[in-house]
C-alpha cells in the first residue's frame, strides 16, 4: 500500500504547495484507491501522478473548509470524462452538509456525472465503513468548525505457507494449498492436520490514522493508541509558534513530539504546512527535527506504508 500527497499546504496555497488532498493506493490490498480531502487543483495535481481517477471509489472529507473541498466538484466532473464509458459508482463520506454542497454545485453548474454518487454523512464518532479486510472509524477533532479524523484499521492476514514443510509431507503445490490457507484443518491421506502448523506467523494489519485540522486536545493521545502510520496536519513547524497554533486551532511540532511520547509510531507524515515557510526554512526545519521517523511531505511525494 502507498500514499501520495497531492496537496500539502494549509488554507493559503503557495508556489510550493497546493491545498489539501492525498490518495491511498490500496490496489494490492483492496483493488481500489481512496482520496482524503479534495482541495483546489486536486484534479490538476492528479495529472502529475500514475493515479487513475476511475480507481478512486471512496472520498473521505474531514470538514467543510474550502481548502479541503473546493476541488471536489471539478474532480467529480472530470472523473466522468475519464471512465472509458464504464459506470463506476463513488461514495463520499463526510460531515453533515457534504451532500448538499455537492448536489447544489452539480445542479447550479449543470454538470452531468456519468456515475452514481452515494453519500455517508456522519455527526458522531463511529465506524463508517467496514468489510472483511478493513474498517474506517471517524473521530471528532477540535477546530473552528466541525472537523473529523479517520482511523483505517486493516485486519491481520494469515502468514505464508511453509511450502518446504508441506513438500516434506508429500503435499506438492495443488488446490489443497488454498484449503490449508483458508481452513483451520485439512485432510491428507486420511489424516487430519492443523493448518497453523504449516503457516508462518500471521501478518499483523496496519493501522493508519489521518488527523486533519485540529488543535491539540488530551483525548488525541488515547485516540492514537495502536496507530502504526500517522498522517497529520502540522500547520506550524516551529516550537516558538505554539501560541499561533492554539489561536488558529491547529497543531504545532511540539504537539507531534507529545504524541510520540505516548505512542510508538512507525512513521509520521506532516502535512497542511503553513505558507509562511519558504524552501530554505523547510530544509532548515527538516535538518533539526528531533525524531528520525518524522517526514515533512511535499506535493506529489509518494511513500510506501
Amino acid at each position: 500500500m502507498k500514499v501520495q500527497f497531492l496537496g500539502t499546504g494549509a488554507g493559503l496555497p503557495s508556489k510550493l504547495r497546493n491545498t489539501q488532498s492525498l490518495v491511498f493506493n490500496f490496489m494490492q490490498d483492496l483493488k481500489e484507491c481512496w482520496m482524503f480531502d479534495c482541495g483546489e487543483a486536486t484534479q490538476h495535481q492528479i495529472m502529475n501522478t500514475a493515479i487513475k481517477p476511475s480507481k478512486i471509489n471512496k472520498i473521505f472529507i474531514s470538514h467543510l473548509h474550502g481548502d479541503h473541498i473546493l476541488g471536489l466538484i471539478g474532480f467529480l466532473s472530470s472523473r466522468s470524462f475519464l471512465l472509458n464509458k464504464e459506470e463506476l459508482p463513488l461514495t463520499i463520506f463526510g460531515p453533515k452538509g457534504i451532500k448538499e454542497f455537492v448536489e447544489f454545485n452539480i445542479n447550479i453548474t449543470k454538470s452531468v456525472l456519468g456515475y452514481n454518487v452515494n453519500y455517508v454523512e456522519f455527526e458522531n464518532d463511529k465506524i463508517i465503513f467496514e468489510n472483511d479486510k478493513v474498517c474506517v472509524e471517524v473521530f471528532s477533532l477540535e477546530h473552528t468548525i466541525e472537523s473529523y479524523g479517520f482511523k483505517i484499521k486493516f485486519n491481520s492476514k494469515k502468514g505464508a505457507l511453509k511450502v518446504d514443510k508441506l513438500c516434506e509431507l508429500g503435499i506438492m503445490p495443488s488446490p489443497l494449498y488454498r484449503t490449508i490457507k483458508e481452513q483451520d484443518t485439512f485432510v491428507f491421506e486420511n489424516k487430519t492436520y492443523n493448518s497453523a502448523d504449516f503457516l508462518e506467523e500471521d501478518i499483523l494489519g496496519k493501522t493508519i490514522t489521518v488527523i486533519n485540522d485540529t488543535v491539540y486536545f488530551e483525548e488525541l493521545n488515547n485516540i492514537l493508541q495502536g496507530t502504526n502510520i500517522l498522517i497529520t496536519e502540522c500547520t506550524y513547524l516551529k516550537e516558538e509558534e505554539l501560541h499561533l497554533a492554539k489561536k488558529h486551532k491547529h497543531l504545532n511540532i511540539s504537539d507531534i513530539y507529545n504524541f510520540s511520547n505516548q505512542v510508538q509510531f512507525d512513521k509520521i507524515y506532516l502535512t497542511h504546512i503553513s505558507s509562511r515557510y519558504d524552501s530554505y526554512e523547510i530544509k532548515n526545519i527538516k535538518d533539526n527535527i528531533l525524531l528520525d521517523n518524522i517526514e515533512i511531505v511535499q506535493d506529489l511525494d509518494e511513500h510506501s506504508l
